[in-house]
């Protein structure tokens, strides 16, 4: 009985991973991602967090403009995991 607890257990941290890693995989960094961000972005509650990612997607909207892809990513991402 323990052991099968313990399976059951296991095999729901796995899934849950999973779709965490598959949710934090990057995104092409284009004014479709960085607008969807932003909007998820404006329903957080104020705080760190959302003053964080505000000023990430702020980066990478800039990053975009002026044509660094690799950076606008970079940024991209690090607004993304605040809004997790």
């Amino acid at each position: 009985m323990v052991k099968a607890l313990l399976l059951v257990a296991g095999i729901a941290t796995l899934a849950t991973t999973a779709s965490l890693a598959q949710t934090l995989e990057p995104r092409e960094c284009n004014a479709a991602n960085i607008g969807s961000t932003a909007e998820a972005i404006a329903k957080m509650k104020d705080g760190k967090q959302k003053t964080i990612a505000s000023t990430e997607i702020g980066a990478a909207s800039e990053a975009l403009a002026q044509g660094k892809p690799d950076d606008c990513k970079d940024h991209l991402m690090k607004a993304i995991l605040q809004t997790k």
